[in-house]
């Protein structure tokens, strides 16, 4: 008999009292919406108010995991940088949400950290056209230094 009654028990009054509303939007403007099992109570807390504070031990840790997981990802689309300007020198002014940094094409090109921050297609972008400048360059350079020198015109027989 005590175990059919700590059976109800378990079953009606769950150790975790919140779980979080996986409803769009899963965090707005820096809250999760964490719902009381058996009320309509609503809480909204911070990503700092669940962690650092005793609500941690009451709220489910599926959604403990789901909320470390989307705040990762949240931070590593914060860190990914975009273009602003575009410059015809070939200077760029990217941004993230953490700061914003003015770099030339080459500079970029060279530091990883940017290099995996920014989206692909801008890349190959600024890849292409610091090639394009580089090369018009050599190019230039080559036609200075050889002058191109005309040939002398040579006569061509006809063979019958």
């Amino acid at each position: 008999m005590s175990k059919i009654i700590d059976f109800f028990k378990k079953t009606f009054k769950p150790r975790y009292i919140y779980s979080l509303q996986r409803f769009e939007p899963i965090k707005d403007n820096g809250f999760y919406i964490l719902k009381e099992l058996g009320t309509h109570t609503c809480i909204k807390a911070t990503v700092e108010d669940i962690f650092d504070s005793e609500l941690l031990y009451n709220i489910n840790p599926a959604d403990i995991i789901f909320i470390t997981q989307f705040e990762e990802y949240d931070m590593r689309e914060k860190q990914k940088f975009e273009i602003i300007e575009e410059r015809r020198d070939l200077s760029f002014t990217i941004q993230n949400a953490y700061y914003r940094r003015e770099i030339s094409g080459k500079e970029l090109l060279i530091d990883q950290d940017i290099v995996d921050k920014l989206d692909p297609t801008s890349l190959v972008r600024i890849a292409y056209m610091s090639g394009l400048k580089d090369g018009r360059k050599i190019s230039d350079e080559i036609s200075r230094a050889e002058k191109i020198k005309s040939s002398n015109p040579t006569k061509l027989k006809v063979i019958k």
